[in-house]
């Protein structure tokens, strides 16, 4: 569970996992500092961190060598009804690129992809 405290500074928040800790915040041009990610930043970091970790474990998993991974993940918000997000994903190494696409093509059914996919509905967890 995450949980959300508001900070000294006018929109910052203080996130935590219950173990590590990082902050959010707004723009300036909404208010805040604009010096923290922002809410719609953390959604990009989750499918971002979720697919640079499943490259790095399917290229464990087949005993590729590879010398990084570097994936980038934005959020196109101009469609009402849509949002669309766009990623790149860059496996730097000698690794033959029929083999990095293959595992590109896997990594797509990444956790956090496969969770945002679903039908999305919201509870309060008060009674």
């Amino acid at each position: 569970m995450i949980s959300a405290e508001s900070g000294d500074e006018r929109y910052c928040s203080q996130l935590s996992n219950g173990s590590a800790y990082i902050q959010a915040d707004t723009t300036a041009s909404k208010g805040g500092s604009g010096d923290y990610f922002r809410p719609h930043d953390l959604l990009c970091a989750a499918f971002a961190s979720c697919l640079n970790i499943t490259v790095r474990m399917l290229l464990e998993k087949m005993g590729l060598k590879y010398d990084k991974v570097v994936t980038k993940v934005d959020l196109d918000r101009s469609q009402e009804n849509q949002a669309l997000f766009l990623y790149d994903i860059q496996i730097i190494g000698d690794i033959d690129t029929r083999i990095k696409e293959e595992i590109v093509a896997k990594a797509l059914n990444c956790p956090v992809k496969n969770t945002l996919s679903r039908n999305i509905t919201f509870a309060s967890m008060l009674p």
